[in-house]
């Protein structure tokens, strides 16, 4: 009898899966996508094990359908492999690529209704989605969270403003066997207003993430605004956020803030066509140990932005440089700048020289785990679908060695060492 309740099940699912394509047709499917594979040779210096060159691959694919059901109705999907070191040490532990990992960051279905009761147009998306919010200070866009927000998203649009609610199951507690849920689940809710004026864009937004267990759930109330000048000459951005968590009576309240900006400007003059200067800034507060009444930390879940290397970047699922699951609990200070030039008789080739720096937002212990980093970048497009990139970056312990847990004898990730990088990207879009 079970056999035969399994088989009916999978013929009533094959049924229902030829029922929605049949008003599919093959020409509306559209599949995008992008490979791109690294190759990578790090050598170090003053390294006390006196360790070599390592020499080792990434890998990372994205494939995205879409497929019209009809005017109002599309379904997509995305799916993603890649390879990544571990997460607890992004900077320093390189020695291999690590398992690939893969799975579905992306699959719902979107209705779309124009001129809905008061709105110019509604929009309603359910099943697996990302919803980034500015440029990633809170809750950013990233190929690592292929296995969250299972969530609907509600989007209204009246005029120059715009609402979008969302709420998702981020994690979902199983039981022993695994067969079945048990009672409980990390959930994740947002609302964003925003409103356009010109080429500028105001925003404001509130963040609930409501975790398992008593005393998890935290707030987070932020805004920002981004826009150009002078036809996409002149860029910026700027964003700030403030987190409380919910503690218990009598402990130390516990929150901080978070911000972030950026500007950029481009223009053309003598043998290049286009020349661009960029910095930009971030800011994750940590814990002041003067202070003894309250717990400052800004840590958001889902935050993701990647400027420059391995070192300005940020993201909860790979692990990065702000006060995520209490590393780093001393917070943040990420500045990246970069110049580039894109020379008239070689349009395709691009020069650009960048450097990240990395600091500790409180220093409470005098000492700074992170590094530094100035790279050169040479990407050159091969197509419109391909193109090469090579990279030559030095990496500066931002510290010096130093026995923080006084054993007598310096660990691995007590010993700060240098790093010279070759990096060779082939990327493909199609």
């Amino acid at each position: 009898m079970n056999w035969q309740y399994k088989l009916s099940v999978r013929y009533l699912i094959a049924g229902l899966l030829l029922l929605a394509a049949s008003g599919i047709s093959a020409q509306q499917i559209t599949t995008e996508g992008d490979f791109r594979v690294r190759l990578y040779s790090d050598g170090f210096s003053e390294s006390m094990d006196n360790r070599g060159t390592e020499n080792y691959m990434r890998y990372r694919a994205r494939i995205r359908n879409t497929f019209p059901v009809n005017k109002l109705t599309t379904v997509f999907s995305e799916m993603a492999v890649f390879t990544e070191s571990n997460a607890l040490s992004p900077v320093r532990n390189i020695a291999g690529t690590g398992k690939m990992q893969y799975g579905i960051s992306q699959l719902f279905a979107e209705l779309t209704a124009p001129n809905f009761l008061v709105f110019d147009v509604a929009r309603v998306r359910a099943g697996r989605q990302q919803f980034p919010l500015g440029e990633g200070l809170v809750q950013g866009e990233s190929v690592e969270y292929f296995d969250k927000f299972d969530g609907v998203r509600f989007d209204m649009a009246y005029r120059s403003y715009a609402l979008s609610v969302f709420g998702a199951i981020t994690s979902q507690t199983v039981s022993a066997s695994g067969l079945y849920p048990d009672p409980g689940s990390d959930q994740l809710y947002i609302a964003r207003l925003s409103r356009a004026f010109g080429n500028h864009t105001l925003m404001g937004y509130g963040v609930y993430n409501r975790l398992r267990g008593d005393f998890n759930d935290h707030n987070i109330f932020g805004g920002g605004i981004s826009g150009n000048f002078m036809t996409n000459h002149l860029t910026y951005f700027a964003e700030m956020a403030g987190q409380k968590f919910h503690t218990l009576e009598g402990l130390p309240e516990k929150g901080g803030m978070g911000y972030m900006a950026g500007v950029g400007y481009r223009w053309s003059v003598g043998p290049f066509r286009s020349v661009k200067v960029e910095t930009r800034y971030a800011s994750y507060q940590g814990d002041d140990a003067d202070t003894k009444d309250k717990v400052e930390i800004f840590s958001p879940e889902y935050p993701s932005f990647y400027w420059g290397s391995r070192a300005g970047y940020v993201d909860g699922a790979a692990g990065g440089d702000y006060p995520y699951d209490g590393r780093n609990y001393e917070g943040s200070r990420i500045w990246y700048t970069r110049a580039y030039v894109v020379p008239r008789q070689i349009p395709k080739l691009r020069i650009q020289l960048q450097y990240v720096m990395v600091g500790e937002y409180v220093d409470n212990d005098d000492y700074n785990t992170m590094d530094d980093e100035l790279a050169l970048n040479f990407y050159y497009e091969v197509s419109p679908q391909a193109r090469i990139q090579f990279r030559f970056a030095k990496n500066y312990a931002n510290g010096e060695d130093r026995d923080l847990n006084e054993s007598g004898l310096l660990s691995w990730s007590e010993d700060r060492v240098g790093k010279t990088r070759f990096m060779t990207e082939l990327e493909v879009k199609f």
